[in-house]
């Protein structure tokens, strides 16, 4: 049975959640809707483990979370 949260504690997973909280009081799902997440609940699935991000939104996120996108590649590839 897989497990239910595979890419939970990852350096990715770790810092969203550590940027999302230094970027309050902007709100995770305004975070989500410029990253151009359908789902708003996107941002807490990647950060719980759930979810993984996809690569695509890399660059779009990076911009949402106001970080340097080159910077975010690596965590997000691992």
């Amino acid at each position: 049975m897989p497990a239910k949260e595979p890419h939970a504690n990852t350096p990715l997973a770790d810092f969203i959640e550590k940027r999302v909280l230094e970027l309050r009081p902007k709100h995770q799902n305004e975070i989500a809707e410029e990253a151009g997440f359908k789902n708003v609940n996107m941002l807490s699935m990647i950060k719980s483990g759930t979810s993984k991000l996809p690569l695509g939104r890399v660059v779009a996120l990076a911009l949402a979370l106001d970080c340097d996108p080159k910077l975010f590649f690596r965590p997000a590839f691992e």
